[in-house]
C-alpha cells in the first residue's frame, strides 16, 4: 500500500460513531452498516449512546420507512416481531418494542422493559406518514390510541393516559427514520413538541 493509501485508509472513518463525528449523511451511513454481519451492524448501532443516537436521527433526515420494516410482510398474523432498543437517556438504556400485524392489517405494538410493572406497557399502533403529523413525511408509533386488538398473549392493556402511564407514553408520537435493513431511529414528540428524547431500533 502506498503512503498516500494508507493515509486515507487511516483518515476514512471505519465505525457508525466516527461516521457521525464527521458528519456523514444518511447513504454513507447505510453503505456503512449495510456492508458488516446483522449482529456487527446491531452492535455498532445499539452501541451509540446520549447525544449521538439524536445524530444519527438528523443525519437520517428523509429516510422513509413502511411497516414491513417493523413487520415483514411474510409475517403470519399476530406473530411478534422484537426490535431491540436503547434510547439517549441517561439511564433504563436498554428496552423492546415489539410488533405485530394484526389480522386487520394494523400493526400494534408495546413497550417491553424493566420499568413496565409501573409504567404500564405502553401499547402503541403504527401510523402512516400524514401531512399534517409533527414530521409529515415520516411514519410514527402513535400511543394516542387504543389498538383494534393485539396478540392474547401479550401484556393486559392499560391506557397510556392513567397512572404512571401517564408520565412517561401521555399524548406521544414518536417519528421513525430508517438507518439501514433492520436499523431505524425514533425521534418523541407530545403535543407537537420535540422531547429531544432519541432511540434506537434494530429488528431481531
Amino acid at each position: 500500500m502506498s503512503t498516500e493509501a494508507a493515509a486515507q485508509s487511516h483518515s476514512t472513518p471505519t465505525t457508525l460513531r466516527a461516521l457521525l463525528e464527521a458528519g456523514a449523511d444518511a447513504s454513507a451511513i447505510a453503505e456503512h452498516l449495510k456492508g458488516m454481519p446483522k449482529q456487527e451492524r446491531y452492535a455498532e448501532a445499539l452501541g451509540l449512546t446520549t447525544k449521538r443516537v439524536g445524530m444519527l436521527y438528523d443525519a437520517c433526515a428523509g429516510a422513509e420507512m413502511t411497516g414491513a420494516d417493523f413487520v415483514p410482510e411474510d409475517t403470519a398474523d399476530g406473530d411478534p416481531i422484537i426490535h431491540q432498543g436503547r434510547n439517549s437517556l441517561p439511564m433504563f438504556n436498554d428496552f423492546q418494542k415489539r410488533f405485530a400485524r394484526m389480522s386487520s392489517g394494523e400493526i400494534v405494538g408495546y413497550n417491553h422493559q424493566a420499568m413496565a410493572w409501573l409504567t404500564g406497557p405502553g401499547y402503541f399502533v403504527l401510523r402512516e406518514a400524514h401531512p399534517e403529523s409533527d414530521v409529515p413525511e415520516e411514519l410514527y408509533l402513535d400511543y394516542t390510541s387504543q389498538p383494534e386488538t393485539w396478540p392474547e398473549h401479550w401484556p393486559t392493556f392499560k391506557a397510556n393516559d392513567s397512572g404512571l402511564s401517564n408520565l412517561v407514553y401521555k399524548n406521544m408520537k414518536d417519528y421513525m427514520r430508517l438507518v439501514a435493513e433492520g436499523v431505524s431511529v425514533g425521534k418523541a414528540y407530545k403535543l407537537g413538541k420535540s422531547q429531544d428524547q432519541y432511540f434506537i431500533l434494530c429488528r431481531q
